[in-house]
């Protein structure tokens, strides 16, 4: 089998995990929640406080319009990422984990739902619906197992092996000093993507909040953090010098880096945002491996001391390289 051959076989799974097995499970619990909106009062309760009592109500038909809207449009997200990020014809474990995270989400947005909206069916007055502690732990065990079945029931594929390149150190004079310092932004499209659903999520507190439920204030509070956090992470500056790398956004916050005596070995190699870390922006992967991913392409990659690796995508690369493997040489040499 070819490595062609490979990456259709784990597209097709994946669209079966992730996307056809969700869209089936949302279309089962919208379907019995339809079915017995004749028994259930017309104003339901929606959200419960941590003493178990129902403290935020809606319209009956609110509830499978929101499961619906909530099931299909997380499997919709998950399957455009696997799509647009995976064109190229390289696959990696990251995709495995989002067809696996697909389903699980599903599982446990669906059955929390649904088991919290039955529960409901016949009462008069939704002040009365019983606590949902059980029906949520329920939930979250079987998105649990959901998720863990979803990645064993996809091969572990990865193709497209990065072609990672080493570099010779930069010569430098015994006591010479050097700086390298680029930045790197993230790519358009990227940040068109972030961008829709930032607004995407304000105008789903929006709809939210038309309802009365307070659940807009979670909302709400989402939905800034990830304003706050694209604002701090589309554009970070890369800096090479003899306390090792530093990567800071533009902020100066969040700020990362490997110091000198941690570096082993500095290369140069490619990356592919969506198949080698799940997406853009601050990743971590399943291996440990750590990553300022904001465009496909070229990439500063340091593996330290204990194997672990750091990426950074950068023009200019090699030269980066270059610096850090001639500083933490000398670094090495006194230690020795």
């Amino acid at each position: 089998m070819t490595a062609s051959d490979d990456v259709r076989t784990a597209r097709r799974r994946y669209l079966v995990v992730g996307c056809a097995v969700p869209v089936a499970l949302t279309l089962v619990a919208v379907a019995l929640m339809l079915a017995w909106l004749p028994e259930m009062p017309a104003t339901v309760a929606t959200h419960w406080s941590s003493t178990g009592e129902p403290d935020a109500f809606a319209s009956a038909w609110t509830v499978p319009v929101g499961t619906a809207v909530l099931g299909l449009g997380l499997t919709a997200l998950f399957a455009t990422i696997m799509l647009t990020g995976t064109r190229d014809g390289h696959w990696g474990p990251m995709m495995r984990l989002l067809g696996a995270a697909s389903l699980a989400t599903t599982v446990l947005v669906t059955v929390g739902m649904t088991w919290s909206f039955g529960l409901q069916r016949g009462l008069a007055d939704p002040h009365d619906a019983p606590g949902i502690g059980l029906p949520m732990l329920v939930a979250l065990l079987l998105g649990v197992v959901a998720g863990a079945a979803g990645w064993y029931a996809q091969p572990n594929v990865t193709t497209g092996a990065r072609a990672t390149r080493t570099i010779e150190p930069l010569r430098l004079a015994p006591g010479e000093r050097a700086v390298w310092v680029s930045t790197t932004t993230m790519s358009r499209a990227a940040m068109v993507a972030i961008v829709a659903s930032i607004v995407a999520l304000a105008l789903g507190t929006v709809v939210v909040a038309a309802t009365g439920s307070p659940a807009w204030w979670v909302m709400l509070g989402v939905t800034v953090l990830l304003v706050l956090l694209a604002a701090t992470t589309f554009v970070f500056r890369v800096r090479v010098d003899d306390r090792g790398l530093t990567v800071a956004s533009a902020a100066g916050v969040p700020r990362f880096g490997v110091a000198l005596d941690d570096v082993a070995s500095a290369a140069v190699t490619t990356v592919n945002p969506t198949a080698d870390f799940g997406g853009w922006g601050v990743r971590l992967v399943p291996n440990g491996s750590f990553g300022i991913v904001l465009r496909a392409g070229e990439a500063l990659q340091v593996t330290r001391r204990d194997g672990r690796r750091f990426t950074v995508t950068v023009d200019d690369a090699a030269t980066a390289a270059a610096l850090l493997e001639a500083l933490s040489s000398r670094v090495r040499g006194a230690r020795n």
